[in-house]
């Protein structure tokens, strides 16, 4: 039995989908809402009403395992800036929550969802990674903002890992030449 989407769940949502660089303005545009009123509902649940609650659990379902629109940069650096303020406060991403515990107000997302708490992934691992998300993670074709995505990592980091092994890579081909 579903139970209805109540405020907190609905916050739940909105921020598990910003930490997937999903935007207000696209979540918005993708669910037929007001970018004002997700803000206003993200910072005040007395804001949320029943049928605000049902049209974000609804866009929900529709865009949890979704691409966020990056056609434009204006699109990929508004979606990096959610993510970015979703890693901050360490909201948890969708799959982090049970279905039927992300509308109950003392709910917790499962355990270890979390990435490690190392800090850093050096550039070579990252890239190394990368190739793998592109070669066996049926991303092939994919952007690398894409591929940032679904590492859990910004556009800018993955590209400057990969510009640092491809200069390493450069490097350790020019001494086994000279």
């Amino acid at each position: 039995m579903r139970r209805e989407p109540t405020p907190v769940g609905t916050q739940r949502r909105l921020q598990a989908l910003m930490s997937r660089s999903w935007s207000l303005r696209a979540i918005a545009q993708a669910g037929g809402l007001r970018a004002p009123q997700l803000e206003r509902a993200l910072e005040n649940p007395a804001t949320i009403t029943p049928k605000l609650a049902a049209d974000v659990s609804a866009a929900y379902d529709r865009l949890w395992d979704a691409t966020p629109p990056q056609a434009t940069q204006a699109e990929r650096d508004a979606g990096e800036a959610a993510a970015d303020l979703a890693r901050t406060r360490g909201w948890a991403p969708p799959l982090a929550w049970e279905d039927d515990q992300i509308d109950k107000p003392g709910a917790r997302p499962v355990e270890d969802w979390q990435r490690s708490a190392r800090v850093s992934i050096p550039s070579a691992d990252l890239a190394e990674d990368a190739d793998f998300v592109r070669g066996m993670g049926g991303y092939a074709g994919a952007d690398v903002g894409v591929v940032a995505m679904r590492l859990g990592v910004s556009r800018a980091r993955l590209e400057k890992a990969i510009s640092r092994q491809r200069s390493a890579q450069r490097g350790e081909h020019d001494l086994e030449v000279g």
